[in-house]
């Protein structure tokens, strides 16, 4: 009963977005913030919210030109400058779980380890054509793998133009050539060049990847029993905007969102 009710005013911190600062936690209290802060989705990712905008304030330097954040913008007039509530958090239980993630403008990330070491995560970016690039991925024994919102037709592997295939024709052929020329087989595995000595090719034999996690061992500076820590904060990020840009990625957004 104790920790469900942790858990729901953990959640109801989060959702309130208050800041908060947890160290030297115990490693139960610090999971119930990880659950909490996961509970979101690891694949739910909202850009930063807009909170206003403003045109640049009025900053010159000893030359007199106009400057912005050290920047000389000779037309401040077709720049403004916006506001976003950006957001972090960031968890460990000292046992090995973690949760992170952050979230700005136009890009956003959320990612977790669970206690038998997997890693789960996804994030997601504004591209300069407006559409949002999303992936998912995960991480365990078997590897890393990874799953994107791409179309299908740009998920296929590189292929050989006509081209690159005729130049590879022409340049095998003249090296072949040169070489019989010269009185070399250009064969590799040609019995004169299997001499002792020199290096033999062969057939690697295929072994499917198995990662094995080690068991954590404390180092020589810690002791005393493990602790966690547990953070998640909102700060302004000011964004310097130019307005023309800014209304054709607006257009190429508009776009995008109808066609999905």
């Amino acid at each position: 009963m104790k920790c469900f009710i942790l858990a729901a005013l953990l959640l109801a911190t989060l959702a309130s977005g208050e800041n908060i600062f947890k160290i030297n936690i115990t490693p139960e209290e610090a999971q119930q913030f990880l659950n909490s802060a996961q509970l979101r989705g690891i694949g739910d990712i909202e850009y930063a919210p807009k909170t206003g905008e403003n045109p640049l304030p009025e900053a010159r330097n000893e030359k007199g030109q106009f400057v912005y954040m050290g920047r000389v913008i000779e037309h401040p007039e077709d720049y403004v400058e916006e506001h976003y509530d950006a957001h972090q958090y960031h968890g460990q239980d000292g046992l090995g779980q973690f949760a992170y993630g952050y979230r700005d403008w136009n890009q956003g990330k959320n990612e977790k380890r669970d206690e038998t070491g997997k890693v789960t995560g996804s994030y997601k970016y504004v591209q300069p054509h407006g559409r949002d690039f999303v992936a998912s991925y995960y991480a365990d024994k078997t590897g890393f793998h990874v799953e994107d919102n791409r179309p299908a037709h740009l998920k296929l592997p590189a292929t050989k133009t006509p081209a690159v295939l005729k130049a590879e024709e022409e340049h095998f052929k003249l090296w072949g050539e040169l070489a019989a020329a010269a009185g070399h087989n250009p064969d590799p595995y040609a019995a004169e060049y299997q001499q002792e000595g020199r290096y033999q090719p062969t057939e690697p034999e295929y072994q499917p990847y198995v990662h094995e996690e080690p068991p954590y061992v404390p180092g020589p500076e810690e002791t005393g029993e493990p602790k966690g820590f547990f953070y998640a904060f909102d700060y302004n990020v000011p964004l310097l905007r130019n307005k023309e840009e800014r209304a054709e990625l607006e257009r190429l957004r508009a776009i995008n969102n109808k066609d999905e």
